[in-house]
């Protein structure tokens, strides 16, 4: 596709990169407030227990210790942390600090001291008497006959919410019909930089919070609902953040660290350990999913039934509103469709948003069980996708809106491009030593909730030398969104990059914003920039005709064209500002945009995994994986690619070694640290190639549409895929190290360069 842009569809580096590189960029952690204390939280040792005595007569010895916080001091409320609008799924179950600790790692209380050492130390003298509980940690036993409810306000059998979507007849399978049972496990976002805030509510009227927040207004709501104070009273900022994935949708310390501020009268800090980090942040939901799928002989997809148990944890945060995102994101034409989704409270770790939103769980069985089927009818696996995909102006499944751009073909005709060209420069082994093959899978995903209650709303000030300050509700959680959105401000305004300044995610200064989630940066808030910036143009030609009525004034890409008799004139929009700006019937150009979503389009990837198999370790290696996307126009190629290339790397986690360890005897977390917590390093990474399909969206600013959240999801079956056809098995179960040992990539031997 030509590139008609000036600013889009180009690799630029993103705005922060000089400052990350250099170490110059400010977290949360970085900052230093005057007078500000330090605090810990001490959590809950066991999966259900009651808090029988709490002692803090030794903590107060320790120099420089400055007071504690106990459930006893702070409302007694119950709310939901999610960090989504509101909606009858966000059910209230949680308090701030609890003396019913039901999972490892629940908040009991807080401490406070002049540094962090006194602080640690303090909290170390705390006694806190316990009185446990059996707990229910798996699936199983939560939903066991007579099973204790962990939350007898919702439910008494622990199950909060059934997610029923369906159509069509459950007596229309097709002539052949398979099954399979998958099993995922919880896994941790593991950001680099930990959670932290810093909380300042000194004078007990006004409340400033700094953290490192995907959604700033909606915390803000929900904390001034805790608390009870206006919304105007609370002010949350953004500093950079580190990374996160889902793992900062929600409240996580603000509302202890507030009161305890509150209390001491003088700002707080607390940063999370690693270790808290692993154990009491929330987790990707561990699933267990049956699936039934059913097709004819001639390779027509005709039924599909997942029935999807969700371990959401104690509490239900995102739980219900995960298990709904799962329920209708079937890429395929099928025409009869059901889903039944579950979600279970259990004294596990607490669930809650990650990459892929509960998507990730159901297309890991789906791919598998669409791989079966092609090869039980004899049709590559490929040719069986691409014949059942959904189509420009089909429907998926239970789904009312129409498909609105899809370049799934060219994507799938890109990534075997690559692999074909890999097996000719490498062969494709398979012997007595060695068994390669390749698996594929597809994946789908939205470009805003799929609900749609995304909202953002954009402001454009042009600054009288004509460049412009936009501001955005919008957190760049490090996917680069500040970069993309000045790209869609400097291309709408006919500007160059160096021209836009950004300010986002602080709520006193910039307009609201549902929130960093739902892949809806690029899509959402993108659209309330463009419109926005079409709003000042519209205002500056306004001006404009206003300050010289003897021209006919046009509109071009980077400026106006005047004309007046015989003579046409260009001005770029920096002289129209200026000429405005100094003119007595010129005004301030202020535009404005909000956008509600109307529609969530889809993006959708083709990945392909090539692993080998030695029969005689019973292990593994991961040597290639290819990703072809189709994200509409997309807004940096650089930033498009590398989310390609991290989500790859997070489905390589997720797929060979990702989860969180416990010993159950012992009720104990083992994935304290990342010695014990495992994620992909460069020794473990395959050779990946990514590579983008020519596509344009719409609906979407300039035609584009969202990667974010949908390159993780097919890593995890394009791998299972492939392993399953090198060692000649049927498994389902995730991760892949606890069948198989995992070789490095690098392996000695392995012919590759």
């Amino acid at each position: 596709m030509e590139n008609r842009f000036h600013v889009l569809n180009r690799s630029i580096p993103r705005l922060e990169s000089m400052e990350k590189a250099t170490g110059a960029i400010t977290y949360t952690a970085d900052l230093s407030i005057p007078g500000a204390a330090a605090a810990v939280i001490i959590r809950s040792p066991y999966s259900s227990a009651q808090v029988m005595e709490i002692d803090c007569s030794e903590a107060e010895k320790i120099p420089g210790f400055l007071g504690c916080l106990l459930p006893s001091e702070i409302p007694d409320v119950l709310y939901n942390p999610s960090g989504n609008p509101p909606s009858a799924l966000l059910l209230e179950d949680t308090r701030i600090l609890t003396k019913h600790p039901k999972y490892i790692g629940d908040r009991i209380m807080c401490v406070a001291g002049e540094t962090a050492e006194s602080c640690r130390a303090a909290a170390q003298k705390v006694r806190i008497q316990y009185e446990t509980e059996t707990p229910l940690l798996t699936l199983k036993t939560a939903m066991e006959d007579g099973a204790r409810a962990i939350q007898p306000h919702l439910s008494g059998d622990n199950i909060v919410k059934h997610r029923s979507v369906f159509q069509g007849s459950s007596d229309e399978k097709g002539q052949t019909v398979l099954s399979g049972h998958f099993s995922t496990p919880a896994m941790q976002h593991v950001p680099i930089e930990p959670t932290c805030c810093i909380c300042d509510y000194s004078d007990g009227k006004n409340l400033t919070i700094f953290s490192n927040s995907q959604t700033v207004f909606q915390e803000r709501r929900i904390l001034t609902e805790i608390l009870g104070v206006n919304e105007n009273d609370v002010r949350f900022i953004k500093p950079a953040v580190g990374g996160g994935f889902g793992a900062r949708q929600q409240l996580h310390a603000q509302p202890v660290i507030a009161l305890m501020s509150k209390k001491l009268r003088r700002p707080v800090k607390l940063v999370y350990t690693r270790e808290e980090e692993l154990t009491a942040t929330a987790a990707r939901l561990g699933t267990e999913i049956d699936i039934e799928i059913g097709a004819d002989q001639d390779g027509t997809l005709r039924y599909f039934r997942a029935y999807y148990l969700a371990n959401i944890g104690p509490y239900t945060v995102h739980g219900p509103t995960i298990v709904a995102g799962a329920s209708r994101k079937i890429q395929y034409r099928v025409p009869n469709y059901f889903f039944d989704g579950y979600s279970v409270l259990t004294n596990d770790i607490c669930g809650g948003a990650f990459r892929g939103y509960g998507n990730t769980q159901l297309t890991f069985g789906r791919e598998i069980m669409i791989d079966r089927m092609a090869k039980r009818l004899g049709i590559e696996p490929l040719e069986f996708r691409l014949k059942n995909h959904v189509r420009v102006g089909e429907h998926f499944p239970c789904v009312d809106a129409p498909v609105t751009s899809c370049a799934i073909e060219e994507c799938a005709h890109r990534a075997m491009e690559i692999r074909l060209r890999i097996d000719a420069q490498e062969g494709l082994t398979v012997d007595g030593e060695v068994r390669q093959a390749w698996g594929v899978a597809f994946a789908c995903h939205g470009s805003g909730p799929s609900s749609r209650e995304g909202m953002s709303s954009a402001i454009v000030m042009l600054n009288d030398d004509g460049t412009a300050r936009i501001l955005v509700g919008s957190a760049d959680i490090g996917q680069g969104s500040e970069t993309m959105l000045s790209q869609i401000a400097a291309e709408t305004l006919g500007l160059s990059l160096r021209d836009i300044r950004i300010k986002a995610a602080d709520t006193l200064l910039t307009p609201y914003d549902t929130g960093t989630f739902a892949s809806s940066q690029t899509f959402v808030c993108g659209n309330a920039v463009a419109m926005a910036c079409r709003d000042a143009r519209a205002k500056l030609l306004a001006q404009l005709r206003e300050t010289d009525s003897e021209s006919e004034i046009v509109e071009e890409d980077t400026g106006f064209r005047l004309k007046s008799g015989d003579t046409s004139e260009h001005l770029s929009i920096q002289q129209a500002v200026r000429q405005i700006s100094f003119n007595q019937h010129g005004g301030v150009i202020i535009g404005t945009g909000s956008y509600k979503a109307q529609a969530s389009p889809s993006p959708f990837v083709v990945c392909m995994a090539k692993v080998e198999y030695r029969p005689r370790l019973n292990a593994i290696r991961l040597l290639h994986v290819i990703e072809a996307a189709d994200v509409g126009t997309p807004i940096n190629r650089m930033t498009v690619e590398g989310q390609l290339e991290g989500g790859i790397a997070q489905g390589i986690g997720y797929a060979l070694f990702e989860r969180i360890e416990r010993n159950f005897r012992a009720q104990k977390t083992i994935s304290t640290d990342l010695t014990h917590y495992r994620i992909p390093q460069a020794g473990d990474m395959p050779r990946t190639h990514v590579v983008i399909a020519d596509s344009y969206e719409p609906t979407g600013p300039h035609g584009a549409k969202s990667v974010g959240e949908v390159s993780t999801v097919p890593v995890a079956p394009a791998i299972m895929n492939a392993v399953n056809s090198a060692a000649q098995t049927e498994i389902g179960t995730l991760p892949l190290c606890d069948r198989f040992v995992i070789l490095p990539c690098g392996t000695e031997g392995d012919g590759l360069s």
